[in-house]
């Protein structure tokens, strides 16, 4: 940590010209010659061009990844592309915070392997989900037993589909998870020295933030870099938008996803005595009568009123207002 004098230093240094940054631009030698500061050790590889289109290929995979997560942790999760960098893959193992859940997947449409980092807190705050709990994030960093580390794994198993359908408008892949590990030491999917592309994501759950971040070593992308252009990418995206068949793919798989559904009362207060003293078969009177409206929420988002009741042995609502966003 800098202390506030080092702080005001550097940034004086920086304002006087005594200390060079990376946007400083170009001197003229005595010769009259251009020179401009090139740093071999972090040399950027991939264009500003191409930093764009990889942006907005993962933005549209952290949505999809969202959509789908949410699905199955039966939540609301929000993965917002938050910055697209390009790093010495020495800097980006080292800026990990372990352990954490690192898997390696592989496509054939890519050159190489490249790296997927899922904050553990994220994922054992997943598996708290899974068996029932609120899916909060643990503030002690610690390694997965064997059962929890399967169903990480089971979280795991969307990414590759999201992967997939973001990279769907310029490239056919077939993502697949070849490995995964705690720790990067036996994890060497590029030399330490090999720029790679970083996208870094946050991720929202139960007003809970954590980070997660997908590494491509330039040597995985270099047969599609000529194809990152932004022009070619969106005369990509216009073609397959408009062609009837993808359409009616899209429509079917939409057709098939699962959505959260849940009537809620209005809650009651109880002292905490008498909360105590429930036993099984005992009745807690609600403020609603049996046959006034209650809230339907879809995905935790209030959209209608319906009426409570029976369809032979199971329970069942009666939709009394269309759906439709409202306030809760």
């Amino acid at each position: 940590m800098l202390s506030q004098a080092e702080i005001d230093a550097l940034l004086g240094a920086v304002a006087d010209g005594s200390l060079p940054t990376e946007d400083q631009p170009p001197s003229i030698n005595a010769d009259g010659r251009i020179v401009k500061t090139y740093d071999f050790r972090r040399p950027a590889k991939f264009s500003n061009e191409q930093l764009r289109t990889l942006q907005a290929i993962h933005e549209n995979v952290g949505r999809i990844a969202a959509a789908r997560l949410s699905s199955f942790l039966r939540g609301s999760i929000v993965i917002q592309l938050a910055s697209t960098d390009q790093l010495i893959f020495d800097d980006y193992v080292s800026q990990l915070s372990l352990p954490t859940e690192l898997v390696v997947m592989a496509s054939p449409g890519l050159a190489g392997p490249f790296m997927v980092d899922m904050d553990m807190g994220f994922a054992l705050s997943s598996v708290d989900r899974l068996l029932g709990g609120p899916g909060r994030v643990s503030r002690d960093r610690q390694e997965p037993t064997p059962i929890e580390a399967d169903l990480i794994a089971r979280v795991v198993a969307h990414l590759p589909h999201a992967l997939n359908e973001g990279w769907s408008h310029l490239q056919t892949l077939d993502v697949t998870v070849t490995e995964s590990a705690l720790t990067p030491i036996l994890l060497r999917i590029a030399a330490p020295a090999e720029v790679v592309a970083v996208m870094t994501y946050e991720v929202r759950f139960g007003g809970q933030t954590a980070p997660m971040t997908i590494c491509y070593p330039y040597a995985t992308l270099e047969p599609l870099l000529p194809r990152l252009a932004a022009t070619m990418w969106y005369a990509q995206r216009r073609a397959v938008s408009g062609s009837s068949a993808v359409r009616e793919i899209l429509e079917n798989e939409v057709q098939s996803v699962e959505i959260p559904i849940a009537a809620t009362f209005r809650a009651v207060d109880i002292p905490v005595e008498a909360l105590t003293e429930l036993r099984p078969g005992d009745v807690i009177r609600f403020d609603e009568r049996f046959d006034e409206p209650v809230q339907v929420a879809v995905s935790d988002q209030a959209q209608a009123w319906a009426i409570p009741g029976r369809v032979g042995d199971r329970i069942a609502l009666r939709l009394v207002s269309p759906l439709a966003p409202m306030e809760a």
